[in-house]
């Protein structure tokens, strides 16, 4: 009896300090510290939005598009050809998620892909076949401004069809959540730091890019900035309302496999892989090997993945007879 009552004691002991008589473990390694995650998860600076939804509006690269509204809202910025050598930009939205952007284009498969990576929802002006198709298959979100979410997109009055389709990146938002898309935390595969990776790099003050033969892009550096900015056919290139440049602190040039196949001109573009290519940061460039990690293209120098300097991010997919030079 007297070795009954003292287990009892016993045990109300253990169950007092440990809960349910399981023994208290040593608590385990600790996460990141909190100011990591109050870092915005694509330029790496100071949280601005709190929300994690990420929108990837298809922006027209016409000379009748020109200038376009709100690409310098973009934390990132896809630049790839569409159909001729006309290319096109998927802009993703996360710490400036309001105000006006466009003009709105189709959208193309492998824009899909970059989407995917980074859990974006996809406004566009409808889309080539395979791309529509795999919306529809995959149920990937998306916002068509054609086909069924025509109310939150609007012609303009200054520019022809097709170059005249806008939307507002706030009304995309609560559209989205209206059709019940849910964007997760992302957890990406980026680093940033203040230097970036320019301790290997040699100077780099303008970059060239030629797509194709009829178009061509590039950047210059401006130390006052501490930014690049953006060229089109050698003409700076301008927010519409404001007139400002478009600035990026980090322009990545990567090659990759093309291929046409149909009449229309309509590409594909092999994003899944790796291949070659050039970081262009603080005027310097930095030889690196792409590589596609969970969707998100990231910059590696031997395998391991190099820092980005907190800021924009604008990515140049070219042909693999592309060419880049900078001086």
């Amino acid at each position: 009896m007297r070795k009954w009552l003292l287990g009892t004691v016993i045990c109300g002991l253990m169950v007092s300090l440990a809960g349910c008589g399981h023994v208290q473990k040593e608590p385990g390694p600790q996460r990141e510290p909190a100011v990591q995650q109050n870092r915005e998860p694509l330029t790496g600076l100071p949280t601005k939005n709190r929300d994690p939804m990420i929108l990837m509006v298809m922006i027209n690269n016409h000379h009748h598009a020109r200038p376009q509204t709100g690409l310098s809202r973009a934390d990132w910025v896809y630049e790839i050809l569409a159909e001729g050598e006309i290319t096109r930009f998927a802009a993703f939205y996360h710490s400036e998620a309001s105000g006006v952007v466009g003009p709105v284009r189709s959208v193309r498969k492998y824009y899909l892909d970059l989407a995917k990576g980074l859990h974006a929802v996809v406004a566009h002006a409808g889309g080539a076949t395979n791309a529509m198709e795999t919306i529809k298959q995959e149920g990937l979100p998306h916002l068509d401004g054609i086909h069924e979410d025509e109310r939150y997109f609007w012609r303009v009055g200054f520019r022809k069809p097709p170059h005249n389709l806008y939307t507002d990146l706030g009304k995309l938002v609560q559209r989205a959540r209206s059709k019940g898309y849910d964007a997760m935390p992302l957890q990406l595969p980026l680093t940033f730091s203040a230097q970036g990776a320019t301790d290997r790099g040699k100077p780099a003050e303008q970059i060239h890019i030629v797509y194709h033969r009829l178009y061509n892009c590039g950047y210059a550096y401006d130390s006052g900035r501490q930014a690049y900015v953006r060229f089109t056919q050698g003409e700076k290139q301008e927010e519409r309302e404001s007139g400002q440049p478009l600035t990026m602190q980090n322009v990545l040039v990567i090659r990759a496999k093309h291929r046409i196949f149909d009449s229309a001109g309509h590409r594909e573009v092999n994003i899944a892989g790796s291949g070659n290519g050039f970081l262009f940061q603080k005027g310097k460039a930095i030889p690196i090997r792409w590589e596609n990690r969970s969707g998100v293209i990231v910059p590696t120098v031997r395998g391991k993945i190099v820092s980005l300097v907190p800021g924009k991010t604008w990515v140049n997919v070219i042909p693999e007879n592309g060419k880049v030079t900078f001086e």
